[in-house]
């Protein structure tokens, strides 16, 4: 992969999203990772299932060549090969032969805050204020009387409003992802992100958004220095 590649990786991922942190392996020769293989995410909550896919997008959109997960799980499943906990480097080997694959890329969802509404009572304080008036007789100079009104002050009341708020709190989802050779079983990058989004669908594309954002630019760097 040249350096040239690398950097144009970079541009094309969207700006924004999560703030992740990584690391990548500064003795590994990248050179060599030619197609990545998208594993399924360990994930002990439904609303999580397939953020590997986002990965995937997002990989794909970056110039990576992949093979995602259905697809992979499928191969691997017509030869009864197990990937579920610890990858031994046997396994890696053999998952790298059979779906042509350099590198696999696996992940976990660390945590999980589902959004939810909250109820809170808000006060409303209010002060009114009303003019006085009282009726009073004036003498005029022809000795007659006449009555009229006059203002004798300000009467204030007051009064206290409460009403129930609805706010929503956003979800909150956490994700490790890390790229493994496939000869080796060597850990060739790692990175992991907590974001917040409306759904937790949303919150995940942010932090897949980052991740791989995250990645290219290390290995852009990696590039520069040779």
């Amino acid at each position: 992969m040249k350096k040239i590649l690398c950097l144009a990786l970079c541009a094309l991922l969207p700006l924004g999203g999560c703030t992740p942190k990584s690391v990548i392996s500064k003795t590994y020769n990248f050179d060599q990772m030619n197609r990545i293989g998208v594993m399924g995410f360990s994930n002990s909550w439904p609303a999580m299932q397939g953020v590997e896919n986002l990965f995937a997008k997002y990989l794909i959109e970056a110039g990576f060549k992949v093979v995602e997960r259905a697809q992979l799980e499928s191969v691997l499943q017509e030869h009864n090969i197990s990937v579920s906990g610890y990858l031994s480097p046997q396994t890696t080997r053999e998952i790298g032969r059979i779906l042509g694959v350099d590198v696999l890329l696996i992940g976990e969802v660390s945590s999980y805050t589902p959004a939810r509404t909250e109820l809170t009572l808000t006060t409303t304080r209010r002060t009114e204020a009303r003019p006085v008036y009282t009726q009073d007789v004036m003498k005029l100079p022809d000795g007659t009387y006449v009555g009229y009104t006059r203002n004798v002050g300000t009467q204030y009341s007051h009064s206290t409003d409460v009403r129930p708020t609805e706010y929503t709190i956003n979800a909150q989802v956490g994700i490790i992802a890390k790229l493994v050779d496939v000869e080796t079983a060597e850990i060739i990058w790692i990175g992991s992100a907590d974001e917040f989004g409306s759904s937790a669908l949303d919150a995940a594309d942010y932090i897949a958004r980052g991740l791989v954002k995250s990645f290219t630019k290390e290995l852009a760097k990696l590039q520069e220095q040779k």
